[in-house]
């Protein structure tokens, strides 16, 4: 079996802003060399902080790293065939 992820309506946080507080979303930054990278986690607005990557060592990613954002479960398509 084959699992298909498609993903092209992300926000940008330049156009759109920050999601909603408590949101579960896609969430994408550029890391220090330059590269985009992304992670699925959950937007806290109190600490202005993302909450990312919980099984796998989970990271804490500050909301002005963030370069855009696609909410979980309503913007990407999942198939598996």
């Amino acid at each position: 079996m084959n699992f298909k992820l498609i993903l092209d309506k992300w926000n940008l946080v330049s156009e759109k802003g920050l999601p909603e507080d408590g949101t579960w979303c896609f969430v994408a930054w550029k890391n220090c060399t330059g590269e985009y990278e992304w992670a699925i986690g959950g937007y806290q607005e109190a600490e202005h902080q993302f909450y990312v990557n919980f099984g796998m060592g989970g990271m804490v990613l500050e909301e002005e790293e963030a370069v855009a954002w696609a909410e979980l479960f309503k913007d990407e398509v999942f198939t598996a065939e």
